[in-house]
C-alpha cells in the first residue's frame, strides 16, 4: 500500500522519478474531485474492478473528499488519496500532486472529468515526469447547456495522448464544439459487469416483488437517477399520470436521492400519485432491485446525459427501456428493438410508449431479451476495461 496520503496543507515531498523497470506494471494514476455516487465514479469503480494487476497498478486521487465509494476502493486494494485541494484558488495542489506522481512511480495520469482535475492531473503528470496524459470526458455540456472544457483546460491539449469519450455521439461532439483534437479521441463505451448485473431466477424476481408491494400483474417501471432538475422526473410524473389514468396497475420506482427530494414528493403529492409512486432512495442493492422490474426508464433533458451506465445495467438484467432520446442513447437503445425512444420533455409521447409496454407481456419480453443480448454482446465490462489498459500501455510504454 501507498505511504501516508498527501493533504492540503502538507509540506510537497519532491524525490525524483525512476525509470520504469523492465516488465513492472504500468502505473495509472486516475484523478478525481471525489468519489460521490455518480455515472463517471461508478464506471471507474468498474474499471478498478477489472483491471489485470500485472498489466497496471491502478492509484487513485480525490482533490476534495473521498466520497461514498472511496470505501470500496480501499476494499480493492487500490492506494486512495484525498484532500490535495483545499480550496478553489489553492495552488498548492500542484506541488503536492507531482509529489505523488514522482513518489508513485507514475506511468500515465488519467483524469476523470472536465474542471480543475483535468487541469492540475496533466500539468501534475507533465512536471512529474508521466509518460502519458489521458482525459477520460463522461459528458458533453453541462445542466445549463455549457461547453464542458474550459479554456485553461483546452491550452493543455498539445500535453494529451489521448482523449477518452464513452460514446461515438459524444466524441463527434467533443471534437467539433469542444477542440479535442480527432486524431486524439479515442471511443471507449461504458461497460457492465453482466455476471453482476443478470436477470434473477423466478424464485428471487418473486422475492424481490413482495418485498416492494408489487402484485403478479402489477408493472413495475424503474427508474435510477439521482434526484436532480435535469432528470426529468416532473415529465415522468406527468407522464405517469396519464397512463395511470388508462393502465392503472403500473407503479414507478424511484432509486437514487438528490436535491430534489422534496419537490418530486410535492409534485407526486399535487397529482394524486401516491399509490403509485415509491421512492426508495440511494440503494447499494441496485443489481437485486432492476431485475424485479418489468421497464427501466430514462427521462432526462436533452443537455445533461451521454451514455447513461443506469440504462445499461438495466439493459443488462433483461429489462426493456423507455428513454427520451437524449445524448448517444441511441447508441444503446434500438427504438422499437430492445425499447423505446421519445422525444425529450414531450410526456404525451412517454406517456404513449409506457402503455404500449404495460399492456404487452410479449412485447417487454422481446424488447427485455434482445437488450440482454446487447449489452452482453457490445457493452460489457471486461471490453470497456480492456480498451483502457491497451489505452494505458500505449502512451504509457515509450521508446
Amino acid at each position: 500500500m501507498a505511504a501516508a496520503p498527501l493533504r492540503a496543507g502538507d509540506p510537497p515531498l519532491l524525490p525524483s522519478a525512476s525509470a520504469m523497470p523492465a516488465g513492472r506494471p504500468i502505473h495509472v494514476l486516475f484523478v478525481n474531485t471525489d468519489l460521490r455516487v455518480g455515472g463517471q465514479e461508478r464506471v471507474l469503480l468498474e474499471v478498478l474492478r477489472g483491471l489485470d494487476r500485472a498489466r497496471v497498478r491502478p492509484v487513485v486521487v480525490c482533490l476534495k473528499e473521498e466520497g461514498a465509494l472511496g470505501a470500496q476502493v480501499r476494499e480493492l486494494g487500490v492506494p486512495l488519496f484525498a484532500g490535495l485541494l483545499a480550496h478553489r484558488l489553492d495552488l498548492r495542489v500542484l506541488p503536492r500532486l507531482v509529489a505523488l506522481v514522482r513518489r508513485e512511480r507514475i506511468d500515465v495520469v488519467c483524469t476523470i472529468g472536465c474542471g480543475d482535475k483535468m487541469f492540475w492531473g496533466r500539468l501534475a503528470g507533465w512536471l512529474g515526469g508521466a509518460r502519458g496524459l489521458v482525459c477520460e470526458i463522461h459528458k458533453t455540456r453541462d445542466a445549463a447547456g455549457r461547453p464542458v472544457i474550459e479554456r485553461m483546460n483546452r491550452l493543455l491539449a498539445p500535453l494529451t495522448d489521448a482523449f477518452v469519450a464513452v460514446a461515438r455521439g459524444a466524441g463527434e461532439y467533443l471534437v467539433e464544439h469542444e477542440g479535442v483534437p480527432r486524431a486524439k479521441l479515442v471511443v471507449i463505451h461504458n461497460g457492465v459487469d453482466v455476471e453482476r448485473f443478470a436477470p434473477a431466477s423466478a424464485a428471487q424476481r418473486a422475492a424481490t416483488r413482495a418485498e416492494l408491494g408489487l402484485a403478479d400483474d402489477e408493472v413495475a417501471l424503474l427508474h435510477v437517477a439521482v434526484l436532480r432538475p435535469e432528470k426529468g422526473h416532473a415529465v415522468g410524473l406527468a407522464a405517469l399520470r396519464r397512463v395511470v389514468d388508462i393502465e392503472p396497475k403500473v407503479r414507478l420506482f424511484l432509486i437514487g436521492d438528490g436535491p430534489e427530494r422534496d419537490v418530486i414528493e410535492r409534485r407526486i403529492a399535487e397529482l394524486s400519485l401516491g399509490r403509485h409512486v415509491t421512492l426508495l432512495g440511494q440503494r447499494g442493492d441496485v443489481e437485486r432491485l432492476l431485475p424485479a422490474g418489468d421497464v427501466a426508464l430514462l427521462c432526462s433533458h436533452d443537455r445533461v446525459e451521454t451514455f447513461p451506465l443506469a440504462l445499461l445495467e438495466a439493459m443488462a438484467c433483461g429489462l426493456p427501456v423507455v428513454a427520451t432520446r437524449v445524448g448517444s442513447v441511441d447508441e444503446m437503445v434500438e427504438d422499437g428493438g430492445n425499447g423505446r425512444l421519445v422525444p425529450t420533455g414531450d410526456e404525451a409521447s412517454l406517456a404513449v410508449a409506457l402503455i404500449e409496454l404495460a399492456r404487452s407481456p410479449e412485447m417487454r419480453r422481446a424488447f427485455g431479451n434482445r437488450a440482454l443480448r446487447t449489452v452482453r454482446e457490445s457493452f460489457p465490462a471486461t471490453k470497456m476495461v480492456n480498451d483502457r489498459i491497451s489505452l494505458f500501455e500505449r502512451v504509457g510504454i515509450r521508446t
